[in-house]
């Protein structure tokens, strides 16, 4: 494969979604571009502004706390697979207002309530990682709620 249609195929792929530079490289070195030419096209994409660090991380860190209700630690490990780098990483995550993770907690402790005991709602909230802290808080709430609501 030349560069060139290296370069458009990976324009397509990364016009379709935010990608992170660890995605590009894997998708090159899957379509069998060698290391030096990799180099090439990324800068290229850059360039273009077809692909960015910051924008996937930002990309990465609103879908991951809006659709699945994600912790910042559990958002950090899933930005440390996509090997940004820890100063990104660190800006991005303080930008979320410690409400909204609380608001999560608790919309996960609402929703999972009648159907998991404590311990598995623990256990599954921890694995979004979520501390016991904000866990006992948001599972206390949703109790007393449950509890004067009958």
């Amino acid at each position: 494969m030349t560069t060139s249609e290296a370069l458009q195929k990976l324009r397509r792929y990364c016009a379709y979604q935010e990608r992170s530079p660890f995605e590009v490289y894997r998708k090159l070195g899957l379509l069998g571009l060698p290391k030096d030419r990799q180099e090439e096209v990324v800068a290229s994409l850059m360039e273009e502004n077809f692909l960015d660090e910051y924008r996937f991380a930002e990309a990465y860190c609103q879908g991951k706390l809006n659709q699945k209700h994600w912790a910042p630690y559990r958002i950090s490990i899933g930005l440390r697979e996509h090997r940004i780098p820890k100063v990104t990483i660190d800006r991005i995550l303080n930008q979320i207002p410690d409400e909204r993770v609380e608001e999560n907690a608790l919309y996960l402790a609402d929703r999972w309530f009648s159907s998991k005991t404590k311990e598995q709602l623990a256990a599954a909230m921890q694995r979004r990682g979520y501390s016991f802290e904000i866990i006992n808080r948001a599972y206390q709430r949703v109790e007393e709620e449950r509890k004067s609501s009958h």
